[in-house]
């Protein structure tokens, strides 16, 4: 089947905005965590820092994301091959 410019272009929206989910995804976690943990250190000073540790949540989280996020992704084109697999052994 023979891709026109429209296809085209719809695949290049989607695309972008697949990277701009994933892209909030990440970072936000990161900044939030980099913003509550300084509210943290001003408020309720301890002997360790809430900033840094608030940033490792937040990165951990954010990992966490972007694992769920490419889990659904790849589970999502296995189906897809697998019923490709199925549609072609049927026309042969």
């Amino acid at each position: 089947m023979k891709k026109t410019r429209q296809d085209f272009n719809e695949n290049t929206w989607k695309n972008f905005g697949q990277i701009w989910d994933i892209s909030w995804m990440t970072v936000a976690p990161i900044v939030l965590g980099l913003f509550l943990g300084q509210y943290l250190d001003q408020k309720y000073p301890k002997g360790f820092s809430w900033t840094l540790s608030m940033l490792i949540l937040g990165i951990f989280f954010a990992f966490y994301n972007l694992y769920q996020f490419f889990d659904k992704e790849i589970k999502k084109y296995e189906k897809k091959d697998k019923k490709n697999e199925h549609d072609n052994e049927s026309h042969h």
